[in-house]
């Protein structure tokens, strides 16, 4: 049977757009590279999602190496420069087979040599390029020097010599990135200072040093990230670009004044495109499909809502991404810009020279736009410019920091937008929190009654809306190397989306309490976050007890 074409393909899966693969085929035939080459240098697709196609194509499964964790008694069986010429990374072994990720599946002289080298059989499974070679690079070293091992010698030696500050930072960073982490504490306490990772939104303590470097260790931060090493009294902010084996990450850093010392937060931002795609976000099948249908109205607000760190920004980038940029003029104010995309006319805030969010507003009503995506709604100005926009013909997509979705609505008011302006201009709110997902290399199945769950907050109007049994299969990941023995790996979004529509309008109009707002949406459909989790527990996908550490 004939192979189906690459961008065909890419169309099907949600990748890419018609017009994309258009503009695609156009550059190629410039360059005359191939076209997964010439896709990723637009930025059309990632180098995962093309090789999630790639998989397809072949009819193999696809490996998030991100989340991997390569078995060493695999890894001794082919040497790094063999795996560097192959392209490959062996996984593990089973049964007498060898487990490997491969860019090319089609390439059948590969398998040939891993088996003639390993006398094993040899199950194939795909991988990106990149992410093979990275994995490569990681983990052959830690064969021979694991990270942890190499911080622990540099502390030990910082308490009998001059430490090599520069060279530990850079290796708590590298750690950082390798274990899949958003943020770095450095947190001085009485006796010594400590180090955080905070991975899939828990805080997880790795090392310890002595206070006496703590110092040392702030002014090199301080030096990278542009800011004051001088000044300690106050707070300070700064940031910072770390390539780590060819990916690149921006780093923000914070520190602050504590009774011991100051305290440094860092936070990496890495650029991958993969992240900003609605499917892989945790949207339901019909929230999602209410969601692509708002966002491709010509023009209203949509407005994402949550705290800090619930993946708002992740979300507009998706709705981004979905918009079709090739056919309209897309303008976005960001402080500051995360990620950079095709065909999308980006700005930073620069608060110093007095461009600001309402002000970029304004201006871009002069750059003939359709979509515009402000970073935040947090003053009344940019609230008043933004609704304006959205009733003038334009499209908005901005973020709010609210709890929940009905009580964005009050806050806006509180902003000085108009009842009538909320109703009329507003097209929908999303509120969302992100959740641990299942491990799905140690997660098992258990038996649980219906009060189990009633135990974690989940109501018996909820149960009986969602269960129809008396018992429920309840998944949890029992803890192993890929999830560092949380049984957690990876996160998505619980979801409660409120579209507008004339009744809601009304009643805000009319001034309607949240409340009775809120009690009018559900019984028209609206799921609140709480429901979205246990429709997510019910799957398979979490568990109750993360439900209620995120949600209450």
């Amino acid at each position: 049977m004939a192979r189906k074409r690459l961008g065909e393909l890419l169309e099907e899966l949600g990748y890419l757009s018609s017009d994309q693969l258009e503009v695609a085929l156009e550059v190629q035939k410039l360059n005359g590279q191939s076209l997964g080459d010439v896709l990723i240098e637009l930025s059309f697709v990632s180098p995962q999602e093309l090789a999630q196609a790639i998989a397809h194509q072949a009819g193999k499964e696809f490996i998030d190496l991100s989340v991997y964790v390569p078995s060493m008694d695999a890894l001794r069986l082919i040497d790094k420069a063999t795996a560097r010429q192959l392209e490959i990374i062996p996984l593990s072994i089973k049964e007498n087979k060898l487990q490997v990720a491969v860019s090319d599946p089609f390439n059948v002289n590969v398998i040939d040599l891993l088996k003639r080298k390993t006398n094993l059989e040899i199950k194939t499974l795909v991988s990106d390029r990149e992410s093979i070679l990275r994995t490569i690079e990681i983990y052959y070293e830690q064969l021979t020097k694991p990270i942890d091992r190499q911080i622990e010698e540099l502390i030990i030696r910082a308490q009998r010599e001059e430490p090599n500050i520069p060279q530990l930072i850079d290796l708590f960073l590298n750690h950082a990135i390798i274990d899949r982490a958003t943020d770095i504490h450095l947190s001085p306490e009485e006796v010594a200072s400590h180090v955080f990772y905070r991975i899939d939104g828990v805080l997880h303590h790795y090392y310890t040093f002595p206070k006496d470097i703590h110092p040392a260790i702030v002014s090199r931060v301080k030096i990278l990230g542009g800011m004051d090493i001088s000044e300690q009294r106050l707070p300070q902010d700064g940031g910072f670009t770390y390539t780590f084996l060819g990916e690149s990450f921006d780093i923000r850093v914070s520190t602050a004044p504590t009774a011991y010392g100051e305290n440094v937060v860092m936070r990496l931002l890495p650029k991958n495109l993969s992240l900003f795609n609605l499917k892989n976000l945790g949207f339901e099948e019909d929230t999602l499909k209410a969601f692509e249908e708002v966002i491709t109205k010509p023009y209203g607000m949509v407005l994402v809502t949550g705290p800090t760190g619930s993946g708002k920004t992740t979300t507009l980038y998706a709705a981004l991404r979905r918009i079709n940029s090739l056919r309209k003029n897309i303008l976005t104010v960001e402080d500051p810009i995360e990620y950079r995309f095709p065909f999308i006319k980006q700005t930073q805030v620069n608060e110093k020279a007095g461009y600001s969010f309402a002000r970029a507003v304004r201006h871009f009503l002069r750059q003939d736009p359709d979509v515009i995506l402000i970073g935040e709604v947090r003053d009344e100005e940019t609230a008043e410019m933004a609704v304006r926009a959205a009733i003038t013909g334009h499209l908005v997509l901005s973020t709010v920091h609210t709890n929940d979705a009905v009580s964005t609505i009050p806050r806006l008011i509180d902003l000085k937008v108009k009842e009538y302006m909320v109703a009329s201009g507003v097209l929908a709110i999303t509120a969302q929190r992100l959740i641990r997902k299942n491990c799905p290399y140690c997660s098992q199945k258990y038996r649980a009654k219906r009060e189990y769950l009633r135990s974690f907050g989940f109501g018996e109007e909820m149960l009986n809306k969602y269960l129809k049994q008396d018992e429920v299969i309840i998944t949890k990941g029992k803890g192993c190397e890929h999830c560092r023995g949380t049984g957690y790996l990876g996160r998505l979004a619980v979801v409660e989306l409120l579209v507008m529509d004339e009744e809601i309008g009304d009643m805000i109009v009319r001034g309607y309490p949240p409340l009775a707002i809120s009690q009018r949406a559900k019984e028209k459909g609206m799921r609140t976050l709480k429901e979205d989790g246990l429709i997510k527990v019910l799957k398979g996908v979490t568990t109750p007890e993360e439900i209620r550490r995120v949600v209450g």
